[in-house]
């Protein structure tokens, strides 16, 4: 079982450890901060008050035994780009670190983060999307020019079968999952699905394709 260390229990970083901690995985939490540790210690495995720029701190609690540590110290910069260093100095693998800026994203992968991530950026950016395109839900962009969509079917697919859809030959995607509300108005999600499965009025298509093919199907 992979092992997480956690540095830094503001919003995000305790989100993201109570998260993990919810599906039973083992976490090594971290912060300055005595009240934020003393929250966390009763959902992690272990809560640590500490210096996490200090590489003989984070030697001496085995953080060089974890697979995977998030770095989320907020705005200061200076001490995401320490704790970065030590975590690679000392050879955690995987490396994420929450980042202000591209210029100290930059900074951050040059000492040695594995990932950059700008959840700010990247919320807002959802959000916008689904403003500007009602019909669609979420989305999660996969890799370059390549999108996951969960969109609100269009009308004009309510009570065709995949197969007379055809999305891959008329739009160019591909139809992972379709998530519907059963009769106690429960969702559930149909994985895979069959090529005689019927649309209905109210179902949530999930999409994989390149980001043109994507838009062009947003646009029923």
């Amino acid at each position: 079982m992979r092992q997480f260390a956690v540095i830094g229990l503001g919003s995000f970083g305790s989100t993201f450890a109570k998260e993990l901690s919810e599906k039973g995985l083992p976490i090594l939490a971290i912060d300055r901060d005595g009240t934020a540790v003393d929250y966390m210690s009763e959902f992690v495995t272990h809560a640590i008050v500490g210096d996490a720029t200090d590489p003989e701190f984070l030697g001496s609690i085995g953080v060089s035994d974890v697979d995977i540590a998030l770095v989320a110290l907020g705005d200061d910069i200076e001490a995401s780009v320490l704790v970065t260093l030590n975590l690679s100095e000392i050879g955690v693998p995987q490396i994420i670190v929450k980042g202000i800026s591209p210029e100290h994203g930059n900074i951050l992968t040059a000492v040695g983060a594995t990932q950059v991530i700008f959840p700010e950026k990247e919320m807002a950016q959802r959000l916008a999307r689904s403003m500007a395109s009602p019909n669609i839900i979420d989305h999660i962009p996969l890799v370059e020019g390549y999108n996951i969509v969960e969109m609100l079917a269009p009308e004009s697919f309510e009570e065709k079968s995949i197969i007379d859809l055809n999305l891959r030959r008329e739009f160019g995607v591909e139809l992972l999952a379709i998530k519907r509300a059963d009769e106690n108005l429960k969702e559930k999600v149909v994985v895979a699905p069959h090529a005689k499965e019927v649309i209905k009025s109210g179902d949530k298509l999930v999409i994989l394709g390149a980001t043109d093919k994507v838009e062009q199907l947003q646009e029923l």
